[in-house]
Formats: structure tokens, C-alpha cells, sequence
């Protein structure tokens, strides 16, 4: 392994190929990590600014970066944004020439937005981006874009030859065995990794332990980057509704009954008599997990009732029943429905009593391992659970039984945000159904609801009886669903004011 401090700009002058390999993760960076990026590069007014380890593997003239990806990606991005507001002020310059062709490459997921934000400086193409990451490369064009356009000329030239001149140790690396020796190394010392990266760093350096020479290191590594590749795309189209902790928890419970921190992994390995095919063996079921969690998203099929789940909530791991039901191939039939119900009657039952056990893993192991438990004994645990709850004492008089039920006739306070939520979004997709215009599925759109009296909590002109606080300000025919912006906007405005608002929103919930 050699070293090197240099400078970004003679990184780019080496007229080397630089790429990003398939297995690493997409673009992750997002505002904040944009906005310290700025301000880093402003407070140096000048000054050397230091901008860290890039670790490189060498093949011919191409440098696949093994670290420093996102910084690497910004930066080009950053200096593409320059470029443009350079040649909208007729200023010169050579950005466009040495940083904004095809020597940088993204990963293939990623490249097309990535081309047309640096190469051909495209503005509109949100609409064009399909995944976060995607998303995340146009949104940092607009943000820098927005930043930097205040900056005068020589502000600006200033802060680019700041970045140019940023000097970086790089190290580079002339085979995967070393490279992921020093990876994990990194890792140990407090890189800031996700679960999944810790994980992979650590199996792959202990391929170059345990194997008999680098080239069936090099081998199984250059195999087990493969199945990552597939992984970090699974992962990526999942995002908003898998995180990727849930999915290797869930995958360790199901497969390895332990949890996903690195010390569990440590000591399962060690009881493994084969290390080297244990370690294939778990990036391949990880990848099939997540390949399940993007099936389950991507599903057609009862997509209104998978969708239903992710808006209920997680008070049980109803996850794992789903990823396992789909690794399977069980995810049609009739069965299949009738479960997709029982766990988000199971869910809001949970919600309601605020109950904490949950026995759904157990079943799904069951269901993966035990001979003669099918998906028709799996079915009959979750019914019987949605019924009557995980613990005898819970049903007591027919509570677990009643208790929707119970929550809408007894009850005269609703103003619960995770249950009311819920509640008015169910209420307004069955009248969505009704008048045919299709039930809202949107997961983002859900999460960017919140809860709004009619009747405001604090009136500016209105006093309300205590009968009124007390028995209808927080029922739920009191309570609406507004987006954050339109929750402002109707403030603590008394009814007459508020109701023609209500017509404004986009819901058939307040239509006259």
C-alpha cells in the first residue's frame, strides 16, 4: 500500500479513471451534511483545508474508491454548480474541462442524474429521479446552487481554489485483501459506518484471515461484492419503509436467532467450523431479505393492505411475518390476505391497550423451521393472537376482544396523534373508495399529516363550558388531518374562519 498527500485538483489531473464500485452503497448525503461541507470550505478564507482519507484499489488506470465516495461525489458536484454560476457571469474557467467528464463516475444507479447535474446542467430533473439517492445528487445541485449564487466573484473564486487546493491523504491499494484489511481497520476507529458497512468490513477481513492464500481471498471478496452490490440496491429501494438496522435485525432473529450487533456476529463465526462459507452464506440470505422487503414494496398485489401496515405503525414486529412469508413464496392466496388483516387489527389492538409483548417472531421461526407448521398454522397464531392477545390475562372479560370498540363509544379524549392519525387516514381512504378515486398510499404523504382541532384547543374569542372540554373538544369528529404547511395556516382561527379553509385541503374527509 502506498501514500500520498495531494491535493483535489491534482487527484483529477492524473488523468486516471476514478469509479466507484458496484457494492458500495449510493449517494447518502443530505443538508446537513451539505451545509457543513459549505461552511467547512468558507471558514478556511483562504487557509489549507484539510479534507481527509481517500482509500483507492488500483486496477490499470482506474481508481475504485473504497472511501471517501461521498465526499468525492460532492465535491463534483459542488464544482459543477460553480461552473455554472461562472459562465452566467462570463467568468472563465476550466472546471467544466478537467472535473466534469466522464473521469468521475457514480455508481450505475446513480449516473444518469449524476451526468446531467455536472455535465450537461440540467435543473428540472426531480422529476426524473426514481430513487433517494438519486433525489439526494439533485437536491445537493439545488442546494449549493442556492447558496453559492450570493457569493461575489471573488468569493466564489476564492472558495473554489480552497476546495481545489484541499489537500487528501490517499491511499492506494493493489488488491481487495488489503484494501478491506485496511477497511476494517478504518472502521474500528470510529468511521462513521452504518450497521451493515461494520458488518461487511469485519466478515470480509476475516476472509483474509482465514483463507489459505490472497487469491481465494481475492476471489471469495471479489463474489461476496457482488451479492453486496445487488444488497445496497435492494436496501436503497426500500428505504423509506425498511430501514436498514430493521432488516438485519429481522434477518439475524430469523436465521441466526441473535441479534445483528457486531459482537453477536463475532461470536457466531467463531463456533462456525467453514468461517469462509459461513460468511458467503450471509451476505447471500441478507441479500434474499432484502430482495424480499423490495418485493414487498413493489408487490401489486393487496398493495392497500401492505400499505395499511406501514401506517399502523410497528407495535408488533408484523415485518418479519411479511419477509419471511415472501422469501418463501407465500405471499398469494387467500391465506396471505386474510394475515395482511389480522396483523393491522393486531397492530391497532396493541396500539390501543399500549401493550408490549410480542410473540410474532416466534411464530415466524416456527413457520420457517418447524415440519408441518405451514402458512395455515402460521394464520391461525396471528388470528388467535388478534383476537384474544399474546397473554391469557389480557382478554379478561373480553377486553382484548372490545377494545376498538370500546375506544370509540366510551372513550372522550381521541387527541392521541398515533392513533388518531391513523384513525381519520382510514376514514378518508373508505371515502375515497366509496366515490372511486382511489384509496392514498403514499407513505410520505402519511407521515407528513398532522392532527388539527376544528374547534381550537385555545379559541382568541370563545370560551368554552367545561362540558365542551371535557366531552367533545379531543373526540375524534373534532380532530382533522392537515399537512404541516396547512396546519400553520389554520393557527387557533375559530370555526367560522376555519371552514372555508377545510375546503381548500385536498382531502374528501372536509368536503361540503
Amino acid at each position: 500500500m502506498s501514500e500520498k498527500v495531494i491535493s483535489i485538483r491534482s487527484l483529477f489531473e492524473r488523468k486516471s479513471y476514478i469509479r466507484i464500485p458496484a457494492y458500495q452503497r449510493a449517494y447518502t448525503w443530505e443538508k446537513k451534511q451539505w451545509k457543513q461541507f459549505l461552511e467547512d470550505l468558507i471558514e478556511q478564507k483562504g487557509k489549507v483545508y484539510y479534507l481527509g482519507q481517500f482509500l483507492f484499489e488500483e486496477e490499470g488506470n482506474t481508481l475504485y474508491i473504497i472511501d471517501g465516495q461521498q465526499r468525492l461525489t460532492t465535491t463534483v458536484i459542488f464544482m459543477s454548480v460553480v461552473s455554472v454560476i461562472k459562465e452566467s457571469r462570463n467568468i472563465e474557467n476550466d472546471i467544466k474541462i478537467l472535473y466534469l467528464n466522464d473521469s468521475f463516475k457514480t455508481i450505475d444507479d446513480d449516473q444518469i442524474i449524476f451526468k446531467k447535474v455536472t455535465q450537461k446542467y440540467f435543473n428540472a430533473i426531480l422529476e426524473d429521479a426514481e430513487t433517494l439517492s438519486q433525489k439526494r445528487i439533485a437536491n445537493a445541485s439545488v442546494y449549493f446552487k442556492n447558496e453559492l449564487v450570493k457569493l461575489s466573484d471573488n468569493d466564489l473564486n476564492e472558495i473554489q481554489i480552497t476546495l481545489e487546493n484541499a489537500v487528501i491523504s490517499t491511499f492506494i491499494i493493489k488488491n481487495k485483501a488489503e484494501a478491506v484489511q485496511v477497511f476494517e481497520y478504518q472502521n474500528n476507529r470510529g468511521k462513521d459506518l452504518t450497521h451493515f458497512e461494520i458488518i461487511k468490513a469485519y466478515l470480509m477481513h476475516q476472509i483474509y484471515l482465514n483463507s489459505f492464500d490472497p487469491e481465494q481471498a481475492n476471489n471469495l471478496i471479489s463474489e461476496i461484492q457482488s451479492i453486496v452490490s445487488k444488497t445496497y440496491r435492494y436496501l436503497e429501494s426500500v428505504e423509506v419503509y425498511f430501514t436498514e438496522i430493521e432488516l438485519l435485525n429481522n434477518f439475524c432473529d430469523l436465521y441466526y436467532n441473535i441479534n445483528s450487533n457486531i459482537d453477536s456476529i463475532k461470536k457466531k463465526l467463531a463456533e462456525q467450523k467453514d468461517k469462509l462459507n459461513w460468511i458467503k452464506d450471509f451476505f447471500e440470505n441478507f441479500s434474499e431479505i432484502t430482495f424480499s422487503a423490495r418485493n414487498v414494496i413493489q408487490s401489486k398485489d393487496h398493495k392497500p393492505e401492505i400499505r395499511n401496515l406501514f401506517f399502523v405503525g410497528n407495535e408488533v414486529n408484523w415485518k418479519i411475518i411479511l419477509l419471511a412469508i415472501f422469501n418463501k413464496g407465500d405471499n398469494t392466496g387467500d391465506l396471505y390476505k386474510k394475515i395482511l388483516k389480522l396483523l393491522e387489527i393486531l397492530c391497532f389492538k396493541m396500539k390501543l391497550g399500549d401493550f408490549r409483548s410480542d410473540y410474532l417472531p416466534n411464530y415466524v421461526k416456527s413457520y420457517y423451521y418447524v415440519k408441518n407448521y405451514g402458512i395455515e398454522n402460521l394464520y391461525k397464531d396471528i388470528k388467535n393472537a388478534a383476537d384474544v392477545g399474546f397473554k391469557w390475562y389480557w382478554n379478561n372479560n373480553d377486553s382484548f376482544k372490545k377494545i376498538i370498540n370500546k375506544y370509540f363509544d366510551n372513550y372522550t379524549y381521541h387527541y392521541n396523534r398515533n392513533i388518531i392519525k391513523y384513525v381519520l387516514w382510514q376514514y378518508e381512504n373508505s371515502l375515497r373508495i366509496k366515490n372511486g378515486s382511489g384509496s392514498l398510499l403514499d407513505f410520505d404523504l402519511y407521515r407528513d399529516y398532522t392532527i388539527e382541532h376544528i374547534k381550537p384547543q385555545t379559541p382568541a374569542n370563545e370560551i368554552y363550558t367545561e362540558d365542551f372540554k371535557k366531552n367533545f373538544l379531543n373526540l375524534a369528529g373534532n380532530l382533522a388531518l392537515l399537512t404541516q404547511t396547512q396546519n400553520s395556516v389554520f393557527s387557533n382561527n375559530n370555526f367560522d374562519q376555519k371552514k372555508d379553509l377545510f375546503q381548500l385541503t385536498t382531502l374528501t374527509s372536509y368536503k361540503r
